[in-house]
């Protein structure tokens, strides 16, 4: 007899308890980081809610009482990854009985009519997830992608799903169709890949999505990746040429969304790539409105909690380095004290270097007379020293130009182990931010304003 190690949630007056349980036992067979998580769907996204530690003979399970029926999770992994998770409907005294293989799962002994459904569904699209979610573990691209969907979105329309019983469940399940489909295309498009499609290589699948059906109402909420998608779903008719694909603008990103709540979310995700508190501040001010739920306050905490903490850790001493410029004399850092440094670590290789380079000249002239310097080093190798002075006259660039030869002293100084990377240092030579904003972004204005008034 297997021995389950069983997860025991919302424990009350007994024979309530009795009633409303959901009970899962399984077995996982494939690899985990130790312990097998339930979570539940909340705004779009995964959140835990109980572990368990399989056993020597794989056997895991829960025991709970479900906060309302519908959709939850169960995988491993951290919650923000969509490997190795596989979604379940449950309500009051359901049973899940599982074995996960090394390539998806099966159900075993007792299960609901909704949970044969939903397995029945899953066993339909794991071609594609295989190619779309498991991007590590599949060399796939559009290329043999593409043809696959089309020809599973052929087959899902045909396909008709009788009544579970559950009209609850029959509604929610065909909304849940539609968005995992589209999830593992929307995988597909966001994730590295060895070839990209242009606009002309998408198929009548991806010709079909029209933005504006997911933003008037709360659908990407309820489904466990929605807010993951959202992006893909938004920049689909630029992909498609009807638009600017690298336009990620706040601004860009909210237009056509009706509903506030996901307006929220779009927020909480700007939010979530921010790295000064000035900057927090500062789009607080104009979106903040639109953090409507307790859920989505709290989230917000969060990040003015850290970027807060971040502010006030800044103003350790900086790590000089000295590299030759165009005309082959070394400077250093320390020959600016007195002004606030912008340094940009980049390469003429790196197109998201190239990409920041208009929005660094513009910010150059904005910050011109305001004891603000601007320090560009290059880690080119040697064998393109050329390449990279004729990229400095060719693109007209300004400030201070200087060549590393490589990934040298400044990358080990600053662990840098990507490009591009912006760090700000103060008028005395300390450390303002090792990791600042790009200069596409409006936050590194305002930091360099807030240091050059000091």
């Amino acid at each position: 007899m297997k021995k389950l190690q069983l997860s025991l949630l919302a424990l009350v007056a007994l024979p309530a308890f009795l009633q409303a349980q959901v009970t899962v036992t399984g077995e996982w067979l494939r690899r985990h980081d130790g312990r097998v998580k339930l979570y539940r769907v909340e705004h779009g996204r995964l959140e835990e809610i109980a572990a368990s530690k399989p056993g020597a003979d794989s056997a895991f399970g829960f025991y709970f009482k479900p906060e309302h029926e519908g959709f939850y999770v169960i995988g491993t992994g951290t919650q923000m990854t969509p490997q190795d998770k596989y979604s379940f409907y449950f309500k009051p005294k359901d049973q899940l009985n599982l074995k996960v293989t090394d390539t998806s799962y099966v159900l075993t002994g007792q299960n609901s009519p909704e949970n044969k459904a939903v397995e029945k569904w899953h066993n339909t699209v794991l071609p594609l997830e295989r190619k779309g979610v498991y991007f590590s573990m599949s060399r796939s691209s559009y290329v043999d992608f593409f043809p696959m969907l089309e020809q599973i979105n052929a087959q899902v329309k045909q396909t008709k799903y009788p009544s579970t019983g559950n009209k609850a469940f029959d509604t929610e399940f065909a909304m849940y169709r539609e968005m995992d489909l589209l999830f593992t295309a929307s995988e597909l498009l966001s994730t590295p890949r060895s070839v990209h499609p242009s606009a002309g290589d998408f198929t009548p699948f991806f010709k079909s999505i029209e933005p504006e059906h997911f933003a008037t109402d709360t659908r990407l909420l309820r489904y466990p990746h929605g807010i993951r998608m959202m992006r893909s779903i938004q920049i689909m008719p630029a992909r498609l040429g009807k638009g600017d694909a690298t336009d990620y603008s706040l601004e860009n990103r909210l237009k056509g969304i009706v509903n506030d709540t996901l307006k929220g979310e779009v927020v909480l995700q700007q939010f979530a790539g921010l790295k000064t508190y000035l900057g927090y501040m500062d789009l607080n001010k104009e979106y903040g409105k639109y953090i409507l739920t307790a859920d989505q306050s709290l989230r917000a905490k969060v990040f003015e909690t850290e970027l807060a903490k971040k502010a006030t850790a800044s103003g350790g001493k900086a790590v000089d380095f000295t590299y030759p410029d165009v005309d082959g004399k070394n400077i250093s850092l320390s020959d600016f004290k007195g002004k606030v440094v912008l340094v940009d670590v980049w390469a003429t290789w790196c197109g998201p270097c190239k990409g920041e380079i208009p929005h660094l000249k513009k910010l150059e002239k904005e910050m011109h007379g305001k004891d603000v310097l601007f320090l560009s080093v290059s880690v080119d190798e040697l064998k393109d020293h050329q390449k990279w002075k004729d990229f400095i006259k060719s693109e007209e660039l300004g400030g201070v130009q200087l060549f590393a030869s490589g990934w040298s002293d400044i990358a080990k100084f600053y662990s840098i182990k990507g490009i591009p990377r912006f760090m700000v240092f103060d008028k005395q030579g300390n450390i303002v931010s090792t990791d600042a904003p790009r200069p596409s972004n409006k936050e590194l204005k305002l930091l360099l304003e807030s240091e050059a008034k000091k």
